[in-house]
């Protein structure tokens, strides 16, 4: 991805570390090293602004010369205060983190991080789909069939055709109690590490997240539970969002400003009514783009370039 005039960028990141060295070597991630090289090349070629700055854009308050970047973090991990927190705060940057409550709280591991280290851990996903098969004929709930197997076949630009399946599987199609049974199944098996332990040492904590933001760093809504809001009712889609923004609020975070990132980039209409009411400034999704004077004024939903679009 080269810079465009006249245009923000945002990008967006999960896993930062030092991947090759640790226990987890096959996890999808962006290596540390790698990691500061982007931060030099996008110091050259854009301007990397805050969210407040952000919002200044918005408001016909601020002109930059420069295309614009905003950097954002999903997810709360370890990596963000452990490797890019230091590293922002030296070279004088503000980063916009994006942790669900609950794993700040150290109280869940996410489904969605579950599955990452179970497909990090057996590199055989065939043998994963066996496994899964072999519950579900256990427990005398519906096979794995041909027609899952289609649905599971569509292309994705990270995965293999059997990840994705699997992803499919225990993200959406099985349904939710099942799925978290077989996950928690397959993560104790496969990883052999209770998961109140796991969640320890894969997400910050809260006195982390309040050193980060007395340093400068910004914080919005990743909801509570990190649920897919699209598929929620309205009363619990406000419940997810409200609760991340008080949860900030108890830690003395200015709140007047703020934004959400959508858990799994999932969201509906509700959510887009919820988010006006509450007076948000922007909405971050997954669809890949940047920002300029055609989709400035859809606030709601700005696109993101994923951290591996800039593999230069």
């Amino acid at each position: 991805m080269h810079p465009k005039k006249n245009s923000i960028n945002i990008v967006a990141y999960h896993y930062i570390r030092e991947i090759k060295n640790s226990k987890f070597k096959n996890l999808r991630g962006i290596e540390y090293n790698f990691f500061k090289k982007q931060i030099k090349f996008y110091k050259k070629k854009f301007n990397i602004i805050s969210p407040d700055e952000l919002i200044e854009i918005l408001n016909k308050k601020k002109k930059y010369r420069k295309p614009c970047l905003l950097l954002t973090f999903d997810d709360g991990y370890i990596d963000h205060y452990k490797y890019v927190f230091p590293y922002l705060k030296k070279k004088k940057i503000t980063g916009n983190f994006y942790p669900p409550v609950k794993t700040i709280e150290n109280k869940i591991v996410l489904d969605v991080n579950k599955l990452h280290f179970i497909l990090e851990k057996e590199q055989n996903h065939q043998k994963i789909l066996k496994e899964i098969d072999n519950f579900l004929i256990k427990e005398n709930i519906k096979r794995i069939s041909n027609e899952d197997i289609k649905k599971g076949s569509m292309k994705s630009r990270f995965d293999s055709k059997e990840t994705n399946i699997i992803k499919r599987l225990l993200q959406f199609y099985l349904p939710e109690k099942i799925r978290k049974k077989i996950m928690n199944l397959l993560f104790t098996k496969i990883l052999n590490i209770e998961l109140n332990d796991f969640s320890k040492i894969l997400y910050m904590n809260k006195n982390q997240v309040k050193e980060m933001y007395s340093e400068n760093m910004c914080f919005g809504s990743h909801g509570d539970f990190h649920y897919f809001l699209g598929k929620l009712k309205n009363k619990d889609q406000e419940k997810e969002i409200m609760n991340s923004i008080n949860f900030f609020k108890k830690l003395g975070f200015d709140t007047s400003s703020f934004s959400v990132c959508y858990p799994s980039n999932s969201y509906n209409s509700d959510t887009l009514k919820l988010l006006t009411k509450y007076n948000i400034d922007f909405g971050l999704t997954a669809f890949r783009g940047r920002i300029d004077k055609k989709n400035i004024s859809n606030n709601l939903i700005y696109p993101r370039f994923d951290a591996n679009d800039f593999l230069f």
